[in-house]
């Protein structure tokens, strides 16, 4: 039977290096910090060098460990050259949570070619990528995890968010086949699905939308960034060891309220 040392020891990342995408704000830099506190080797990754300057700043200053490599998540070059950095840094790679994501929502009759591309880049075809640059190296750790973090939206329905849940569906649909792939490989796959969250993302839709967000699910509020962090952590830990090709909903109650 686990006693408390040894609940404790199944959230114990030390020793471990993890990539977190769209790792400078919201639900990315909360997973950052969790999996820094918890004694990870993190790398903070998004588009901007200053935000990822800014967050891996906190972390250390928390206590934390922690390196910024600038990348575009829709970008297959900058994928690799991610992986190869973290590799260069810290000698392997052990999780890796994709994270980054872009929200563009446009109604049909109005999505382009660009747009189209512009939103499965990120949403898809830049974790699957991500995760190919890593596999070599997810194969040689002995605590392999990846969480693709995925949305509600790939279960809903919603005027001008088919681009988004579509993408989201897609990397949902991945995680399952990849868990099914690489379970022989000792590395688990699994997604988490947020609900509405106190972040940028969601905060840019307006107070309304942002209030209409919190109305739709059964807790009748947001959730903070903290509380998704706190799942990621479970699926990239040993706490989660039994556990692959699952999606973990995290929304407060809103897709059953629906």
């Amino acid at each position: 039977m686990l006693d408390r040392d040894g609940i404790a020891g199944l959230f114990d990342m030390a020793g471990r290096v993890a990539i977190v995408t769209g790792g400078s704000r919201g639900i990315g830099l909360a997973s950052a910090h969790a999996l820094a506190a918890q004694g990870a080797s993190v790398v903070v990754s998004s588009r901007k060098a200053d935000a990822c300057d800014e967050a891996v700043a906190s972390i250390r200053a928390a206590g934390g460990e922690a390196m910024a490599v600038p990348a575009h998540a829709g970008d297959v070059d900058d994928m690799d050259r991610l992986a190869a950095a973290t590799v260069e840094a810290y000698g392997g790679i052990d999780v890796l949570v994709n994270n980054a994501a872009n929200p563009l929502a446009l109604p049909v009759g109005k999505i382009s070619a660009e747009a189209f591309a512009k939103s499965f880049d990120v949403n898809v075809r830049g974790p699957l990528f991500l995760v190919q640059a890593c596999l070599g190296h997810l194969r040689a750790s002995a605590h392999a995890a990846v969480v693709n973090v995925v949305s509600v939206a790939a279960f809903l329905q919603s005027p001008g968010g088919s681009l988004y849940g579509a993408g989201k569906s897609a990397l949902l649909n991945f995680t399952g086949s990849m868990a099914a792939e690489l379970a022989a490989d000792g590395i688990r796959v699994n997604a988490l699905a947020p609900g509405p969250t106190d972040t940028t993302m969601v905060q840019n839709t307006g107070p309304e939308g942002a209030a209409s967000m919190a109305r739709s699910t059964r807790m009748k509020r947001l959730a903070e960034a903290d509380e998704m962090a706190a799942a990621v952590l479970f699926l990239a830990s040993d706490a989660s060891s039994y556990m692959t090709g699952q999606c973990l909903t995290v929304d407060g109650g809103m897709v059953p309220a629906r």
